[in-house]
């Protein structure tokens, strides 16, 4: 995929919280019109990130929360409702001994931490499971987490591409007798929650909204493993087996209180998908986008500025999540980046490791 080197000049949407795609045959929006930001005092974040905020429009909370479960993992809670982004617990070693990656390494599926993320943590299953790629740091413990006892017995809708469930087909998803639906999205679809009523017109609780986006670009321009599927291969083994199988992202909005879009699963992003899009909180990844022209600039100019940034996919992606010094693997260098990017017109927050807060 070729990197993008010009800068995209945002134009503002027709309706706030619509997201407009401008090589797309249609616009892409969330029905819902989203207002502003707000947060208060954030339990697990430093004091520098603790500022107030006032959010636009009506004062007070915004009642949605978040939680980040390490790596490009995170739980988005509000009203009674969950939604899951890229959950992956285990953090297994990915490198050989020459410390570089060795992509021939089994999967493994840390039981253990899985069970207590999910007691202590994730204590109710979500209504829908979003992937924003195929790679074992975001798959992997997926179908685990869908035969856990906590979760197998609820109808969780898991959207992916086409290749990331052919990969869960292939990994025993969905299970015999259970209600989760696989659904294939390619970037585009405007989905709301609950369904619509026959013959009744309602509102949403809820939509989301699925994106196309790009992978990180490392050294060399590239990234491994790669590839897409159009059918269910063997039961994948090895970390190779997992391929990336094309990336997307996702803008939820919460009726017509706030906007968050993640583009949170890799560092890089798809502007002409996102331009007029102006999100309330953007989540971002922020760290391995050597080959990423401008990455965090032109994400912060094409979105207009959004209000909260939180960084993702920031941390050492192998230290267990029980093991305290899980917070010290946060890449500060990019949180400061961030910062500097966004200048005073954004609250940057540097979030800790299951630790919720509200936006």
């Amino acid at each position: 995929m070729p990197d993008q080197q010009s800068a995209v000049v945002p134009q503002r949407p027709s309706r706030r919280g619509v997201l407009r795609t401008g090589l797309a045959a249609g616009a892409v929006g969330a029905t819902g019109i989203a207002t502003a930001s707000a947060a208060g005092a954030l339990p697990g974040l430093g004091a520098t990130d603790a500022r107030p905020a006032t959010r636009r429009g009506r004062p007070g909370n915004s009642g949605v929360r978040l939680r980040w479960l390490g790596i490009a993992g995170w739980e988005m809670t509000f009203d009674g409702h969950r939604v899951v982004i890229d959950p992956y617990l285990t953090r297994q070693r990915f490198t050989g001994a020459d410390g570089k990656p060795d992509m021939t390494r089994k999967l493994e599926v840390d039981h253990r931490i899985i069970d207590r993320v999910l007691r202590e943590h994730l204590t109710a299953a979500p209504e829908f499971l979003l992937l924003t790629h195929g790679h074992w740091d975001h798959l992997a413990d997926v179908p685990y987490l869908l035969e856990h006892p906590a979760w197998r017995d609820a109808e969780i809708t898991v959207l992916g591409s086409e290749t990331h469930l052919h990969l869960l087909t292939a990994m025993g998803v969905p299970g015999k007798g259970r209600k989760h639906r696989p659904a294939v999205v390619s970037g585009g679809e405007v989905l709301r929650h609950p369904l619509q009523q026959s013959g009744r017109r309602s509102r949403p609780d809820y939509t989301v909204e699925v994106v196309r986006s790009l992978h990180s670009q490392v050294g060399g321009y590239g990234f491994d493993p790669y590839g897409t599927l159009t059918a269910p291969p063997a039961r994948p083994r090895t970390l190779n087996d997992l391929v990336e199988g094309g990336t997307l992202g996702y803008q939820v909005t919460v009726g017509d209180r706030l906007t968050v879009l993640f583009l949170s699963g890799t560092a890089n992003f798809a502007a002409r998908e996102v331009s007029g899009a102006r999100p309330d909180v953007l989540v971002l990844g922020a760290s391995g986008h050597a080959a990423v022209h401008d990455y965090v600039e032109r994400a912060l100019e094409t979105l207009g500025g959004p209000r909260v940034i939180v960084p993702s996919h920031h941390d050492d992606l192998v230290t267990p999540l029980d093991d305290p010094a899980v917070h010290g693997t946060v890449d500060r260098a990019a949180v400061d980046r961030l910062r500097r990017a966004a200048g005073s017109g954004s609250r940057v927050l540097s979030p800790r490791h299951l630790d919720r807060f509200e936006i």
